[in-house]
């Protein structure tokens, strides 16, 4: 008898849609076909309504109030569908040009939408049933590891239930014989140390509370979303791509919305208020005549008011900052708010305060690069090219080593055929080297500009290098620090800056 896959089995679909990392990508991607047949009415595809609910989701993603009322009434009611919508979404933002270079962990929007799955998941696990599948999951949650006989042989939730005796509620009933240490739960103590035990003991049983099922769950589900978006991308074609991204328009228009107008907090993660005041200042200083101001130099507040009253800009949002810089006096009590910025120092002189703003740091040891094989210094290439030898590459690695030789000084001035030559003499040293393959990728990345810009080469920070880092603070150079990049593209990244965060 064969097993049921979560393309026709609606509880074999809930469950692969929970538990995404304990399944591979056959299920997972099963699950996604599941989503996908959604769309398909009297064997013929409907594009324009998958179209629909994928803007429908993306732009909602943004609304705090409909993230936060997913979590009681599912915003998606099937979870193969939920799964297709969140993560096409997802790669719909890390398409978007401004994205494009950007760890996804610093991008406000991506927290968004998996925030919306999150809240929507839970919904629809509340609403599955008699609790079955809430037993199945904390059989990931709780159960111990191995032990040298193998996993416990028994279920290790063997029930939820109400537990009058402890306090209202539900509780997992799991076997001491199956639990971990994770079923001791303390409550939340203001000095951070554990609290009151909450879980329960009775008849060689672990009773835990259900609230602390659901945070962990939570936990979960945020990390198992990033597995469903990475099979998500591994299955899409370079057509399917160019579909999504030609066709699809709120999403975009509404990140470039929020970009034209300044609100960069609803795009960028933890984004700093003050980022926006050093970096107009920034450009009114590159903007002034020579010898007035310069980055690098102490000025006065009266010297660098003169120079953001004579900038002019097209952006509306470094408009905004600009009028509320009224004086010397309110522009130095701004600049005083944002002293522990990393660009900004201030120092008395005399009975006044001069203020030094900076260049982006990128501060790390440089790195002479005369040849496409001087890159190979760098850790992460010397372990992408270790694995190279191996390995065919995956989608990315060939695409990004070209982005990096693109904005080499000396290749700068280069005409195309000059570059894919010397590109294709570096990729012949791998067994799985086609001549044409690598000549298509090579003069596909060179025509793929964004908005006539060429892209900027990868960072330290990009989700592709983290498989080759050998761990940013052991490593004594990064990416965009230590080549010798022209200063157009760090014109360009200026753009693309943003604070930190986790995803």
């Amino acid at each position: 008898m064969s097993q049921s896959t979560p393309v026709e089995d609606e509880r074999t679909a809930y469950r692969v849609a929970t538990l995404p990392l304990e399944y591979g990508t056959t299920r997972i991607n099963q699950l996604f076909t599941r989503g996908y047949n959604r769309y398909i009415v009297d064997g013929e595809d409907q594009p324009e309504d998958l179209l629909n609910d994928l803007e429908r989701f993306g732009t909602a993603a943004f609304k705090e109030d409909v993230r936060a009322n997913a979590a009681e009434k599912p915003f998606v009611d099937e979870p193969g569908m939920l799964a297709v919508l969140a993560t096409l979404n997802a790669i719909c933002v890390k398409l978007h040009p401004k994205f494009e270079h950007v760890p996804p962990r610093k991008v406000q929007v991506l927290y968004d939408i998996r925030e919306l799955y999150v809240n929507n998941l839970a919904s629809l696990l509340r609403e599955f049933g008699d609790g079955s599948l809430q037993q199945d999951i904390a059989e990931v949650l709780y159960a111990k590891d191995p032990g040298e006989d193998g996993p416990h042989p028994g279920r290790v939730c063997t029930g939820i239930k109400e537990m009058p005796e402890f306090s209202d509620g539900l509780y997992l009933e799991i076997p001491m014989a199956a639990a971990s240490r994770d079923c001791l739960v303390h409550a939340d103590t203001e000095t951070g140390e554990s609290g009151e035990l909450l879980t329960r003991v009775k008849n060689n049983c672990l009773y835990v509370p259900a609230g602390d099922f659901d945070t962990k769950y939570r936990e979960y589900a945020r990390r198992a979303f990033k597995k469903l978006l990475r099979v998500q991308e591994e299955n899409l074609s370079e057509d399917q791509l160019t579909w999504l991204t030609t066709n699809e328009s709120a999403i975009t228009e509404r990140i470039d919305r929020f970009i034209e107008t300044g609100h960069h907090e609803r795009i960028w993660r933890d984004w700093n208020p003050g980022e926006r005041t050093i970096r107009v200042l920034r450009d009114a200083i590159r903007d002034a005549p020579d010898e007035v101001v310069s980055l690098g130099e102490f000025h006065s507040a009266k010297e660098l008011f003169e120079a953001v009253e004579a900038y002019d800009s097209e952006a509306s949002w470094k408009r905004d900052v600009c009028n509320r810089i009224s004086s010397p006096r309110s522009l130095g009590n701004l600049l005083a708010s944002q002293r522990d910025h990393r660009s900004l120092t201030i120092r008395q002189h005399g009975n006044t305060n001069h203020y030094r703003v900076q260049e982006s740091s990128r501060g790390a040891q440089p790195l002479d690069v005369e040849s496409i094989e001087d890159l190979f210094e760098l850790p992460c290439m010397a372990n992408m090219a270790e694995r190279l030898h191996e390995k065919k590459p995956v989608r990315k690695d060939l695409y990004n080593f070209a982005r990096m030789v693109m904005w080499l000084p000396q290749y700068q001035n280069s005409d195309l055929e000059t570059i894919v030559a010397d590109l294709k003499d570096v990729f012949s040293r791998w067994p799985w080297y086609d001549e044409q393959v690598t000549d298509y990728q090579i003069r596909y990345e060179f025509s793929n500009t964004i908005g006539g810009n060429t892209p900027l080469p990868m960072n330290c920070d990009n989700d592709d290098m983290q498989r080759y880092c050998i761990g940013q603070e052991r490593c004594p150079y990064s990416i965009w620090g230590s080549l010798p990049f022209p200063d157009e593209m760090y014109d360009q990244l200026d753009g693309a800056e943003t604070t930190g965060g986790e995803f």
